[in-house]
C-alpha cells in the first residue's frame, strides 16, 4: 500500500486520496493505525491507488502484522436517498458535518440536529446525500437511516402524518406499517418514533424544510407556517426529547424556530475554484484555464448554474467553446436558472422584494454595501423595521449575506441579476433607486482635497456620478463630474496613477461603468509632475 500511494505522489492522509476513495482523513488515519474500518471503505482506499486485488493486501497484512478489522456497514442506505452526480470538492464541509454528528469537535453540548442551508441549487441535497453514503461506509454508531423530502409533487408540503408513517416503516425494518398506525394520531405516532430513536441510534434527514416555513411575512420568516403546526410540534419533540439519534434538516431558508442550543447550522456557499474547475472540465468543454476560471468566478461556484451553463455551451451555437459563450452571452441567467430563483423570490414579503430590487443597483464589488446604503433605498420604513424584519428576512431566505472580510453585504450574482431584471420592469423605480443611491454616496464625508492621493479617497464621488447618470439626474451628474475633472487636472500625480489603475479595473470588471471612466480626463503627460 505504501508503494502504491507513492505513485500518484500522495501522503498517508492526502486530501486527494480521501476524495478518490470517497472517505475522510479521519478514516485514513484509522486505516494506517490498523483500527476498525468498513469493508467497502477499505476496498475503495485500495482502488483509489490502483490496487484492484485488495484481498491480496489483506492476506499479506495478515501474514506480516495484525489484520485490519473490516467491519460491515451498520445501516442500509435509505430507499429515498437522492443520487449523487458530478461530485467534486466539499471535503471541508463533509468533515464539519461529521464532527458535529459524531461530536468529535469536543463541543461541551452534543449536537442533536444540524441544518444545512443555502441558496437554491447550491448543492445542499447533494452534500447531505454524499454524507450519508460516507457514513454508511465508515465506523459510526448509526444502525438505521431515513430520508424524507417534505415537498410533494403539487408544490406543497406532504402531510406530517404521512411523513411519520414513512419514518416508522423505515426505522422499524417494516415492523410498524401504516396498517398498524391507521387509527393513530400524530401524537401517538410521534411517541412511537421517539421510542425507536431511544432504542437505537438513527440518522434522520428532512429535505426541503422551507416548504413548511412561513412565506410572505418578513416578521415570521424562518418560523413554521400556521397550517403546518403539526410539523412544528413534531420537530420540537425530536429536538427536546432525549434519545440516541441525530437529525439533519436541509433547507433553502434558515430555520429560526429551531432551538440554537441543540442545533448547528452549516451555511453552504459555492464551490471553491479548484472544485468548480473540476466540475466544468467534466463537461469536455474547450477553454483555457483562464476561461474556465472566469466562468467559475462569474457564477461564484454555484454548482447547479455551472452544470446548466456547461450543458448550454455544449449544445448551443457555442459548440463547446467557452470563448464563444463569452462573446454571445453577457448575462448570467437562463430560463432554467431563473426558474429555481423564482421559487425563492415568490416567498418574499412585498417590502423585502422591493428592497432586494432597489439594492440591486449597487455594485458591492466596487464599494461596500452597508446598512445605511440599504436604508437609503427604503426611506418609507424605519431603520428598526428595515434591520429587524426586512433585512433579516432576506438573510434568512439566503438572498443577502454579510461578508466580514469585505465589511459589506453581498448579493449573489444570480440574485442580483434577477432582482435587477424585476426592477427594470418599472423604469420609474430604476430612476428612483439610482437617485437614492446618488444621495447616499454624495453624503459620505471625504478627506480634504489636499489629502486625496488614491482612488479610494474619491471613490464615493465616482459612485455618486455613476448613479446620478443612471438616474438621469443630469445636473447632479455634471456637478460631480466638474469637481472630479478639476481635481484630476491639477491634482496629485499619485492619484492620477491610482485612477488609471481604477479605469483599467472598471473596463475589465464593470463594463456598465466604462462610460464613466471615458468621461473623466486623464492628466496630460506634460502635467504629470505638476505639484498641487
Amino acid at each position: 500500500m505504501n508503494l502504491a500511494r507513492r505513485n500518484p505522489g500522495w501522503n498517508k492522509n492526502d486530501r486527494l486520496w480521501c476524495e478518490a476513495a470517497y472517505t475522510s482523513k479521519a478514516t485514513l488515519k484509522r486505516f494506517w493505525a490498523r483500527r476498525s474500518i468498513r469493508r467497502e471503505t477499505f476496498i475503495d482506499i485500495c482502488k483509489a491507488v490502483g490496487i484492484d486485488n485488495w484481498e491480496d493486501v489483506v492476506e499479506r497484512s495478515d501474514r506480516q502484522e495484525k489484520k485490519p478489522n473490516l467491519s460491515h456497514t451498520t445501516f442500509p442506505l435509505p430507499d429515498k436517498l437522492p443520487p449523487v452526480r458530478n461530485w467534486v470538492g466539499r471535503s471541508q464541509e463533509l468533515n464539519t458535518l461529521k464532527s458535529y454528528l459524531l461530536n468529535t469537535d469536543n463541543s461541551p453540548t452534543p449536537t442533536t440536529a444540524i441544518s444545512i442551508v443555502g441558496l437554491a441549487g447550491i448543492g445542499k441535497t447533494t452534500l447531505a446525500s454524499q454524507l450519508v453514503r460516507e457514513l454508511h461506509r465508515e465506523a459510526t454508531p448509526f444502525v438505521a437511516a431515513a430520508w424524507e423530502c417534505l415537498l410533494s409533487p403539487t408544490g406543497v408540503a406532504l402531510p406530517c402524518d404521512r411523513i411519520l408513517d414513512s419514518l416508522l416503516l423505515s426505522l422499524s425494518n417494516g415492523e410498524v406499517t401504516p396498517a398498524i398506525t391507521a387509527h393513530e394520531d400524530c401524537l401517538t405516532k410521534t411517541e412511537r418514533l421517539i421510542q425507536l430513536l431511544k432504542n437505537k441510534p438513527c440518522l434522520l434527514l428532512f429535505d426541503r424544510l422551507e416548504t413548511v416555513l412561513t412565506a410572505g411575512d418578513a416578521r415570521k420568516a424562518g418560523y413554521f407556517a400556521h397550517e403546518y403546526s403539526e410539523y412544528a410540534w413534531f420537530f420540537q419533540q425530536l429536538l427536546e426529547t432525549e434519545h440516541q439519534s441525530k437529525i439533519i434538516f436541509i433547507s433553502r431558508e434558515c430555520v429560526a424556530a429551531l432551538p440554537p442550543t441543540l442545533t448547528r447550522e452549516l451555511s453552504l456557499n459555492g464551490l471553491d475554484t479548484e472544485a468548480a474547475l473540476k466540475l466544468l472540465q467534466s463537461f469536455s468543454l474547450t477553454a483555457t484555464d483562464e476561461e474556465f476560471t472566469q466562468l467559475a468566478h462569474r457564477y461564484q461556484g454555484h454548482p447547479k448554474a455551472l452544470e446548466l451553463i456547461a450543458s448550454s455551451i455544449q449544445n448551443d451555437e457555442c459548440k463547446g467553446e467557452v470563448s464563444t459563450f463569452f462573446q454571445v452571452q453577457d448575462w448570467l441567467l437562463t430560463q432554467e436558472i431563473e426558474s429555481f430563483l423564482d421559487e425563492t423570490l415568490s416567498r418574499l414579503s412585498d417590502l423585502a422584494l422591493t428592497c432586494l430590487c432597489r439594492i440591486s443597483v449597487y455594485e458591492p464589488s466596487e464599494y461596500p454595501l452597508t446598512v445605511m446604503a440599504i436604508a437609503s433605498q427604503m426611506p418609507e420604513v424605519a431603520l428598526y423595521e428595515l434591520k429587524e424584519n426586512i433585512m433579516r428576512e432576506l438573510k434568512r431566505r439566503q438572498l443577502l449575506c454579510y461578508t466580514p472580510d469585505w465589511l459589506s453585504y453581498q448579493l449573489h450574482p444570480l440574485v442580483r441579476e434577477k432582482a435587477d431584471r424585476l426592477l427594470k420592469q418599472n423604469p420609474e423605480q430604476v430612476q428612483t433607486a439610482h437617485r437614492q443611491a446618488y444621495q447616499y454616496f454624495i453624503s459620505i464625508p471625504l478627506k480634504p482635497e489636499s489629502a486625496w492621493t488614491e482612488i479610494e479617497d474619491i471613490k464615493s464621488l465616482v459612485r455618486a456620478h455613476y448613479h446620478a447618470y443612471q438616474g438621469e439626474d443630469w445636473e447632479e451628474a455634471e456637478r460631480v463630474m466638474s469637481g472630479l475633472s478639476e481635481c484630476l487636472q491639477f491634482g496629485d500625480a499619485q492619484l492620477q496613477d491610482s485612477f488609471q489603475d481604477y479605469r483599467d479595473r472598471v473596463q475589465q470588471n464593470c463594463p456598465n461603468l466604462w462610460h464613466l471612466s471615458k468621461q473623466i480626463p486623464v492628466l496630460p503627460a506634460d502635467l504629470q509632475d505638476h505639484d498641487s
